[in-house]
């Protein structure tokens, strides 16, 4: 459990939020899981959402987790992969509580290459992410298990990751907050969009790019392939950064958020290491894929959102107006934005928003102002297809239900 430091309540959230600002969130490397991840094992598999017994899982996001283990050379199919997870041979737990978070179904295994971001204001505090697997539909995050997504997994653990560390080490570790900062400036939000960001990375390394060797222009090609490469980094960056705000003994702001294939959770800071749960999110506004339709969607997880929980994602919309045609428009995602405020501590002290008059974005969502109002926090989110595959994007709404929980055990 964390330790709590023992400070009034009405004190606490503003104690938490003002550790926050001291964050300097620094990639330091790009590693396998097994070498970097402290408690990774060549027979766990990580998923996003709290930990759930192999059983509950299902969807895309069990296929991913059956996939994983057959990618590692545990089991040669899938149906063995099934019969090592069910016999506990093959352990699954939940990629937060290993201080990894995962995009869409998370799945995270022993080889895979992972973003390894620390907080340089506090060395050794650190995050992990995988890697972007690439503007393929088919991707083992979005539920699917196939020869071509074998491949590309072989290709990031092989090429891509290596290639990267190499020029991450040389440079003795890339700051990330100051392109968090500038790309909220260029449009960009840091989660459904951060076309601005991946760039700004590109110029960062540019440099460096010989310490690649030959991979030099392979990991060029994957660098700009599309414009997500930058998730990753920024979604470490934001759960390192959020470990800033737990344990204050009385605060009501939420740490962490995260979902699974069945169940949405939450984490607050003076609550521990407990995770309260609830139904899956609501999708507020989204736009489906030619060829799709609503009925299609799956949720299969996600963990994306803690950037919503460092005020950006969806609580920074109005920085990124290129979202519109799935947010609301320009309006819905202006009001969104603002009534944001209504449910968060404060206002950042790192992140600014341009259309506000630079205005810090709303920032600590507060359990008990969810509770009271009910507000519940907007997320940004990729809606995958039950059938694999992502299908769209849109706006979601969390669950009431885990905040009001922990609002309730914080007021007795």
């Amino acid at each position: 459990m964390s330790q709590l430091i023992d400070v009034p309540s009405v004190e606490a959230n503003r104690a938490a939020l003002a550790n926050l600002a001291g964050a300097d969130p620094v990639l330091v490397d790009v590693a396998p899981a097994i070498e970097v991840v402290p408690g990774m094992h060549r027979n766990l598999v990580l998923a996003s959402g709290p930990s759930m017994p192999w059983s509950e899982y299902c969807g895309g996001q069990r296929t991913a987790i059956l996939g994983a283990v057959v990618y590692e050379g545990l089991a040669a199919d899938l149906a063995a992969a099934a019969d090592l997870l069910a016999s506990g041979s093959v352990e699954v737990a939940g990629c937060q509580d290993y201080g990894c978070v995962g995009s869409l179904a998370g799945v995270t295994s022993a080889s895979m290459p992972m973003v390894v971001v620390e907080d340089r204001a506090t060395p050794g505090k650190r995050a992990f992410c995988t890697l972007f697997e690439g503007e393929a539909s088919a991707r083992l995050n979005y539920g699917v298990w196939s020869d071509e997504v074998d491949t590309n997994l072989r290709f990031l653990a092989e090429v891509i990751g290596p290639s990267l560390g190499r020029i991450v080490r040389a440079s003795n570790g890339i700051r990330l907050l100051p392109i968090m900062q500038r790309a909220l400036r260029q449009g960009d939000e840091l989660h459904s969009r951060n076309a601005a960001a991946s760039l700004l990375f590109l110029r960062e390394i540019a440099s460096s790019l010989h310490y690649a060797g030959a991979s030099v222009n392979e990991l060029l090609a994957y660098l700009t392939a599309g414009d997500y490469f930058f998730l990753r980094p920024a979604m470490a960056a934001a759960k390192v950064m959020s470990t800033r705000l737990a344990g204050y003994s009385g605060s009501s702001i939420v740490t962490a958020m995260g979902f699974s294939c069945r169940q949405f959770g939450i984490q607050v800071s003076g609550l521990g290491d407990h995770w309260f749960t609830g139904p899956l999110p609501w999708l507020q506004e989204y736009k489906i894929q030619f060829g799709h339709q609503i009925e299609d969607a799956e949720f299969m997880g996600g963990e994306s959102i803690i950037t919503e929980v460092c005020g950006l994602g969806a609580f920074a919309q109005v920085s990124a107006f290129s979202l519109q045609d799935y947010q609301g428009g320009v309006e819905g995602m202006i009001q969104n934005n603002q009534q944001m405020y209504r449910i968060t501590h404060g206002e950042s002290a790192l992140f600014k928003l341009p259309f506000l008059g630079f205005r810090g974005s709303p920032t600590g969502i507060d359990v008990h102002a969810v509770t009271d109002t009910s507000i519940a926090p907007v997320m940004d989110i990729g809606i995958a297809g039950r059938h694999g595959g992502q299908i769209g994007a849109g706006l979601a709404r969390a669950p009431l239900q885990p905040f009001i929980a922990a609002s309730t055990v914080l007021r007795k």
